[in-house]
C-alpha cells in the first residue's frame, strides 16, 4: 500500500468503523507505515495512555501529559515545514 492509500484506509476505518478500530488498523499495518507515521501513532497511543491515566490527578502524570502535548505541538510543526 502506498502511503496514501494507508491514509485513505485509516480515514474510512476511522469514520465507519470508529477509533478502535482505526488504532487496531493502525497496530495491524504498523510494519507497512513510512517511518514520520510510525512516529505519529506512537505518540498519539502514548499520549491516550498518559490520558487515561492522568484521570486520576498524579501530578508526575500531569507533568508527563504536558510534555506529550508539547511533542505533538513540535510534531505537527515538523510536518507542516516539511
Amino acid at each position: 500500500m502506498t502511503r496514501e492509500q494507508l491514509l485513505q484506509e485509516l480515514e474510512r476505518v476511522l469514520e465507519t468503523e470508529g477509533e478502535q478500530a482505526a488504532e487496531a488498523f493502525l497496530a495491524k499495518r504498523f510494519a507497512d507505515l513510512p517511518d514520520d507515521m510510525k512516529g505519529a501513532a506512537l505518540l498519539s497511543f502514548y499520549a491516550d495512555a498518559v490520558a487515561k491515566e492522568a484521570s486520576g490527578g498524579d501530578p508526575v502524570v500531569e507533568a508527563q501529559q504536558e510534555g506529550v502535548e508539547a511533542l505533538e505541538a513540535l510534531e505537527a510543526l515538523r510536518q507542516e515545514t516539511s
